[in-house]
This record gives C-alpha cells, sequence and structure tokens, in this order.
C-alpha cells in the first residue's frame, strides 16, 4: 500500500494519463474506461513540465524508464486529472521546452537513445488544438540544452552536448513569427541544463551552470562574465536550481559537488555580484524550486549521494537570506518537477526513489493547508470516500463490495 502523509502538507494529485497521439501506444501507457485519480499510466522523468497560459500543465515526452517516449499529457486544475493530448513527431528526453508569448510551447533538441546522441528537430505544441507540428531545425543538434524566452519573443538556446557528448558553446535565435533559427555569438563557456537561464529585469539574461555564470545582452547580442569563476561558493554546479526573486536578484542552490550541495548564493544584477546566504539544512542536487506568490522559494525533495532521494523541504526567505525546514513530501523523490498552481498549491511531479524506482503518483503540496487524501492512498475504496479535509472523492465505480461507517470496500480488499 502507498504511504500517505497526514501532514498539512503533501498529499497526492497526479491523474489518469492517456498517451499522447490519436489513440494510445502500446507501450506508452494505456486508457482506462475509469480514469483512476492522481495517478499517471506513464512514468516519465528527464523531461520538461510546462505551465501553460490557462493554468494547465503539459508533460512533454521524456523516459519510462524503458524508453524515450514521444506521448504527451496535460494536467487540468479544476479536474485533478490528466488527460490525452497529441504526440510529439519525435521521441525525446532531456530536451528544453519554452512557452512562447503567444501560448504555444517551442520543444528543441534531446536524445532518443539509449546512450550518446543529439537531436537538431524541433516542434511546436498548440494548446488550442492539441497538435504538434515541425518548426525548422536547429543548426546543431543539441542533447540538454539551455533555452529562455526573451523579452522580445524570440528563443534563445545554447550550449548543451552534441551527438558525442562533447560540450557546446555555440547558441541560436528562433524567431516564432518566421519560424526560423539563425546563429547567435557563442557564448565563453560550455552551457546546458534545463532551468539554467533566467532573464532578468534589465533585459539581460543570466545562465548559471558550469563554474562561470554568463550574462546575455539581448540589446547587442554579446555575452560577459557574471562575476567571478566559480561564484561565492567557488564552485561548479550541475543539476542545481536557478530560482528570480520577486526583487530581481536571482537564487541558486545545491549541485553536484560536496561545496556545490550544501551552499546557495545569490546573484544581484545592479552590482554584478555573487553573495553566499545560509546554506540549507539539507544538501541537494537533482531538486525542485518554486517561487510561492508571498514571494518565498521553496525548495522540494531531490538527492544527494550520502542519503539517496529526500522528502525534505526547505523554506528560504530572500528578506532575511535564511531557510527554514517545512513539512516534508509524501515520497522521497529525486528528480522531480514542481509547478505552482492558481490556487496557491504545488503540483509536484515525476521522479523516483530507491524503494519504489520511478512514481507515478504525484503530489499536491499545500503550505499551511489540510491536504487531501487520494484514492490511490486508500487502497481497495471504491464509490463515495471522504476526503479527509470535508470533501469527497470519486474512487471508481464498485463491484462486489462491502460497505459499512459511510465507505466501501471491494470485497478480499484489508483495510488501510
Amino acid at each position: 500500500m502507498r504511504r500517505f502523509s497526514t501532514s498539512c502538507i503533501s498529499a497526492a494529485l497526479f491523474a489518469l494519463v492517456f498517451s499522447c497521439s490519436s489513440g494510445p501506444r502500446a507501450e506508452e501507457g494505456h486508457t482506462d474506461a475509469y480514469a483512476q485519480p492522481l495517478t499517471l499510466a506513464t512514468p516519465r522523468k528527464l523531461l520538461p513540465f510546462v505551465s501553460l497560459a490557462d493554468g494547465r500543465v503539459l508533460a512533454v515526452g521524456g523516459h519510462d524508464g524503458n524508453r524515450t517516449l514521444a506521448s504527451c499529457e496535460v494536467f487540468e486544475p479544476a479536474t485533478g486529472t490528466w488527460h490525452l493530448t497529441g504526440s510529439m513527431r519525435v521521441a525525446r528526453r532531456n530536451h528544453a521546452a519554452v512557452r512562447l508569448a503567444d501560448g504555444r510551447v517551442l520543444v528543441a533538441g534531446g536524445t532518443h537513445g539509449q546512450a550518446m546522441g543529439a537531436l537538431a528537430s524541433a516542434e511546436i505544441y498548440d494548446p488550442a488544438t492539441g497538435v504538434w507540428t515541425e518548426t525548422a531545425t536547429m543548426a546543431e543538434a543539441r542533447n540538454d540544452p539551455a533555452m529562455v524566452l526573451l523579452p522580445d519573443g524570440r528563443v534563445l538556446v545554447a550550449g548543451g552536448t552534441d551527438v558525442d557528448r562533447r560540450p557546446l558553446r555555440s547558441a541560436e535565435l528562433y524567431d516564432a513569427a518566421t519560424g526560423t533559427w539563425s546563429a547567435a555569438e557563442p557564448s565563453g563557456f560550455a552551457r546546458g541544463g534545463a532551468r539554467t537561464a533566467v532573464v532578468l529585469g534589465n533585459g539581460k539574461v543570466l545562465f548559471a551552470s558550469g563554474l562561470q555564470a554568463e550574462l546575455y545582452d539581448v540589446a547587442t547580442g554579446h555575452w560577459e562574465k557574471a562575476g567571478l569563476a566559480g561564484g561565492a561558493a567557488g564552485t561548479h554546479r550541475l543539476a542545481h536550481s536557478v530560482t528570480l526573486l520577486p526583487d530581481g536578484r536571482v537564487l541558486v542552490v545545491g549541485g553536484t559537488t560536496a561545496r556545490a550541495a550544501g551552499t546557495a548564493e545569490v546573484y544581484a544584477p545592479d552590482t554584478g555580484e555573487w553573495t553566499l546566504v545560509a546554506s540549507p539544512a539539507v544538501p541537494r542536487e537533482h531538486h525542485a524550486a518554486v517561487v510561492m506568490p508571498d514571494g518565498t522559494v521553496w525548495v522540494m525533495g531531490g538527492e544527494h549521494s550520502t542519503t539517496g532521494a529526500l522528502a525534505s523541504v526547505e523554506r528560504f526567505e530572500p528578506a532575511t537570506g535564511t531557510w527554514s525546514s517545512a513539512p516534508a513530501l509524501a515520497e522521497p523523490r529525486g528528480k522531480l518537477a514542481a509547478v505552482v498552481m492558481p490556487d496557491g498549491t504545488v503540483l509536484v511531479m515525476g521522479g523516483g526513489n530507491e524503494v519504489e524506482g520511478m512514481l507515478s503518483v504525484g503530489e499536491r503540496y499545500v503550505p499551511g493547508g489540510c491536504v487531501p487524501t487520494v484514492c490511490s492512498a486508500r487502497e481497495g475504496m471504491c464509490g463515495p470516500v471522504a476526503d479527509g479535509c470535508g470533501g469527497t472523492l470519486d474512487c471508481g465505480p464498485c463491484g462486489a463490495e462491502v460497505c459499512g461507517a459511510g465507505e466501501c470496500r471491494a470485497e478480499g480488499a484489508s483495510g488501510p
């Protein structure tokens, strides 16, 4: 039986997933007559989750533990479920994705091989139709590139690794109006990694990965160093988080080196300097970080070489530069993703741990509020089930059942 946390902060959210095409792919999940709530039909990792303009969330391809996926899913906040949408034309993982100014989603690069390799192809998703269409191919194949939407509506992609896994310094610009790519000035250092670039208030773009952070000036098309090599922590960062704070500064947390995993630092655009802030209580890498409506940053899950997958959550207060512990996730999760939903809750998705492997059940993290249970946590229950927060779940039709205390359980199922 799946463990369920009764703390006021975590509980489930993932839902039925159909594969993303006109019909399901047998190897990428299934469709059920009754949509099992809060559970993905296809577990996913190594993919981007993109917030759409209407509040929905798009899960794009990835890897299910056995194969690279073309299938996609859309999460509907109103129902708490995922549903079928169109498949990409090319199966890919470790790719980059951004939401364009017009609401469509651009996906580029990645890989579809088991080991080495990289893709140069790109495609666009239209949320209104659920259809993917091909767009121009990049000049260079890129696995795990960094990509960001610029203030003028263009998209900058930088770095990644080539088909032989060699780091790239080249960069390209995508014009959504014409659907074409053009060469940009190469960066001074190899770049890459999802969510490692943010647009600053001055219009420049900060790329923070590797040993040397850099700024891309949209107006001039030139690159420049952003502070000293290694930042304030004096270390290389990979598998870290880069978060734009409401006051315009940038918070960087964690990474794969011992020094990076246990430190956090802030970049100030007005001075061009990095400053160490208080260290988080738990060293981590491959974690998720989100900015809440009150301006605080919540760092969730991840993993560390000494502990494995993590369930811990910490809250960063930008005004004081300090951390505080928060209730843990229901499951330890490494390589997870998290998105703040319109109602202020956090949709925690994907990832895995050493005990259960890849996790198909997501979580709805509610800071300071009651988190309703889910049907998957009430094993064997069917029909109407109390959610623990004053509401009622619909856990599917019952066949032969035994009812008592206002709830029904499939015959032969044991209690929680």
